[in-house]
């Protein structure tokens, strides 16, 4: 049996809570017993989900790169546990554990570490510590090849990089969101458009805003669902109202009290505006046979087939942004077989299945080295 620990920043719903909710529910119980840390609120919808299926959701708050006593918190909890792997997804878990794992040089690190999702460290001091750790690491594991690369520029060597896909459950068909789409102030028979949005990357948001603006005047009933963590503050809020003050159709939602999947499955379209990452929520979309409408990055060229499964705009292009979303409003057929076409690449190239056993083996041989 291999103790594995995954330490994330919070589990709020995002790429890095989906790879562990995943990884928690999916590792085979008899190979291995795994338990989880969470730097952020433990009270999610997510944390429940995992205690119920009887998997240890540790608290281990660190508020900052000095907060000594939450580092000697989270060590603690990685003694008590004593896993043979770490498994650490972000920046944020890989600044907090700097003083959790204890290096011994070309043996290798006690526990085993393994980092994911972490190929961009922030600045300052708290970058300083998470870049440290990140080439420690006995394994990293990127996501898409521009990830890779990333992590490449990052000092970290070929021999020591693991390309993972990303996996996307089977989207259940029939949900009804008639009874969120209610709170938010959407009638029932309304076509909208669902997108995530992140403080960080409040540009996105704002441009995706933007695009809305141009589509509302000839789609009446159109509106726009935001999802995500602080996307309902004041400065979108605001910046909302001054571009359609008296017809503001730009609804916001936070994950921890709405059901994105619920909605998206009666959506018009997903788009994805953030100009970095943005993989899992293009993956659940076509997961839900919704087309994608998003931005080129390097990321999002990996998984979105340009005509085929969605569509790909320059980062920050709000009129082609609008202009590739009006050709599915006008041609519902074409968006009903992109969607089509987008369930199917999912399904094929992104299976669960073959992540939670590719990163069995990743587990498997850091243990038993």
């Amino acid at each position: 049996m291999i103790n594995v620990f995954l330490l994330v920043k919070e589990l709020a719903p995002g790429q890095d809570a989906t790879a562990v909710r995943l990884l928690a529910l999916g590792l085979p119980r008899d190979r291995f017993f795994v338990s989880v840390g969470v730097l952020g609120s433990p009270s999610v919808p997510i944390a429940e989900e995992l205690r119920a299926a009887g998997v240890p959701v540790h608290s281990v708050p660190s508020r900052h790169s000095l907060d000594l006593t939450g580092l000697r918190r989270l060590r603690r909890v990685i003694r008590e546990t004593d896993p043979a792997v770490l498994h650490i997804f972000g920046t944020e878990a890989a600044r907090a554990a700097r003083l959790v794992v204890d290096s011994q040089g070309d043996a290798g690190n006690t526990p085993r570490l393994v980092v994911s999702g972490a190929a961009t460290p922030t600045g300052g001091l708290g970058g300083w510590f998470a870049s440290r750790l990140i080439r420690r690491a006995d394994r990293v594991v990127p996501t898409t090849w521009a990830d890779g690369e990333r992590y490449r520029k990052l000092g970290i060597h070929a021999e020591r990089l693991t390309r993972i896909c990303p996996g996307v459950p089977e989207s259940v068909p029939g949900a009804n969101p008639d009874a969120i789409l209610e709170k938010l102030g959407i009638p029932l028979n309304s076509r909208y458009i669902v997108m995530d949005a992140q403080l960080e990357h409040g540009s996105g948001a704002k441009d995706a805003i933007v695009a809305f603006d141009m589509l509302r005047y000839d789609c009446k009933d159109l509106h726009l669902v935001v999802f995500g963590a602080g996307a309902g503050t004041s400065p979108l809020v605001q910046f909302g109202h001054g571009l359609a003050h008296e017809d503001f159709r730009v609804k916001f939602a936070e994950h921890e009290t709405t059901d994105r999947a619920q909605v998206v499955q009666k959506a018009l379209a997903v788009w994805v505006t953030t100009p970095q990452g943005g993989t899992n929520e293009a993956l659940e979309a076509m997961a839900a046979g919704k087309p994608v409408v998003a931005c080129a990055t390097p990321d999002l060229t990996e998984i979105i087939d340009d005509g085929v499964t969605g569509f790909l705009v320059p980062v920050g292009d709000k009129a082609m942004l609008a202009t590739k979303t009006r050709w599915l409003l006008d041609d519902p057929a074409y968006a009903e077989k992109m969607g089509k076409a987008g369930r199917v690449r999912a399904t094929e190239r992104f299976p669960v299945a073959r992540m939670i056993d590719q990163f069995s083996h990743v587990y498997v041989e850091l243990a038993n080295s």
